[in-house]
């Protein structure tokens, strides 16, 4: 494996353990505010979540973000970055349409150079995580050949290493 993609491997029960704990905190924040509440983190295959690479990469998608919304004065009502072994993560709530919050994310997702990486969930107050698809945009595209992503990823149609040659490729071509 790459130098870049060394670190704590995590086990598929750190994965779901992370993944129910980041449930847990969201709906935490949706009773607390009813509002807007975003989760973001890293699409990265592997059992490497974090490093400094990623922390470059999941911190350049986090100030893109905060940029757009600060061109359109959005007050953030609260916020939490978390730096983990399972992967950063950063949580917002915000008094804002979600729909117009989604657009945001997925501009980003489908334009940066690395958005392919960046994974934005938007939820409504109402507890209803918004889709691309709602806002007429096709799923999200496999970096490798194209296809939908969530279908090449569940038929592992390819390899974990040539995933990460890809992210490597890609985070090199925008940080150099």
């Amino acid at each position: 494996m790459n130098m870049h993609f060394q670190g704590e491997e995590q086990s598929l029960h750190d994965v779901l353990k992370c993944r129910d704990m980041r449930v847990q905190y969201q709906q935490y924040l949706l009773n607390k505010y009813q509002n807007t509440v975003i989760s973001y983190k890293l699409n990265i295959p592997g059992a490497v979540k974090y490093n400094l690479l990623i922390k470059k990469v999941f911190d350049e998608g986090l100030q893109i973000f905060k940029d757009k919304l600060n061109e359109i004065s959005v007050v953030i009502l609260e916020e939490k970055i978390l730096y983990k072994n399972s992967g950063p993560e950063y949580f917002g709530v915000f008094n804002m349409s979600p729909y117009l919050i989604k657009k945001i994310t997925i501009d980003i997702e489908d334009t940066h150079a690395l958005g392919r990486l960046y994974d934005f969930d938007v939820l409504s107050g109402e507890r209803e995580q918004i889709s691309r698809q709602e806002l007429g945009k096709e799923q999200r595209k496999c970096l490798l050949c194209g296809s939908n992503a969530f279908e090449c990823g569940r038929a592992r149609r390819h390899t974990v290493e040539e995933l990460i040659v890809k992210i490597r490729s890609m985070v090199e071509d925008y940080f150099i």
